[in-house]
């Protein structure tokens, strides 16, 4: 298994201080801004059961660490090579992070779904509102559910089962760290975006072909960005 990651990461509610989004620059072209948004696919997407669980709305201008974070991922693709249906399954309650991680993992969300050919998201409804305004088109394709132990994650799971065995094999990308999707590498070549790989499931993290640290890649970017904003800073600071 060939494990992506950017070393370790800090804890989880570390996450609603580390960065500000004032501090962070612009993107500065459109490669970035094009890669948050995904690539669109040839045909028509097949989906799961939708469930209107929160009013859609406009998708906001890509964030920095978002773009960022969207732009490595466009130049080492989840998907992998080769033929194969591509299935996203994104568990909104595991993604969970403070407001400036959430908005990026949303925006990977959406540059991911946009390349897919099934997509589901689940998550409680708490978590279903908070990512409606992040999700453009998405948020109505996203199936809230009640509070409940891996309720969201069955409902993520009845959306591949809906793929037929003709369709196989598949290219599945999860964004979860739960032990429960590990069955899926039984039907194809399984990719999981981890939330943070401190917490990945030892099962989940075996089945998997490769495992992507989201909360280290972010990490990673969010030091990048900074270091750009302080060498512009300098280099303003010595033409003045």
């Amino acid at each position: 298994m060939r494990r992506v990651g950017l070393g370790g990461a800090p804890g989880e509610w570390a996450d609603y201080e580390w960065v500000r989004l004032a501090d962070l620059p612009q993107a500065r072209d459109g490669r970035a801004a094009g890669a948050a948004a995904g690539v669109a696919p040839d045909g028509p997407r097949r989906r799961g059961r939708v469930r209107r669980s929160a009013t859609s709305a406009p998708a906001p201008a890509p964030d920095p660490l978002g773009a960022a974070v969207c732009a490595w991922l466009d130049r080492d693709p989840l998907w992998g090579e080769g033929p194969g249906t591509r299935v996203l399954l994104a568990d909104l309650d595991n993604l969970r992070a403070g407001p400036v991680r959430w908005r990026a993992r949303m925006a990977v969300v959406v540059g991911l779904a946009r390349q897919a050919d099934v997509v589901g998201i689940s998550g409680q409804h708490g978590a279903a509102e908070r990512a409606a305004p992040h999700l453009g088109e998405w948020a109505e394709v996203v199936r809230a559910v009640d509070d409940g132990s891996d309720l969201a994650d069955h409902e993520l799971l009845d959306v591949a089962a809906s793929v037929p065995a003709e369709a196989e094999p598949l290219r599945v990308v999860v964004m979860s760290n739960d032990n429960i999707f590990a069955d899926l590498a039984d039907r194809g070549r399984l990719v999981v975006a981890s939330p943070g790989a401190d917490a990945l499931s030892e099962r989940l993290d075996g089945a998997a072909a490769d495992v992507v640290d989201l909360a280290a890649l972010e990490g990673a970017m969010a030091a990048e960005l900074a270091a750009a904003l302080e060498a512009d800073d300098a280099e303003e600071t010595g033409a003045g």
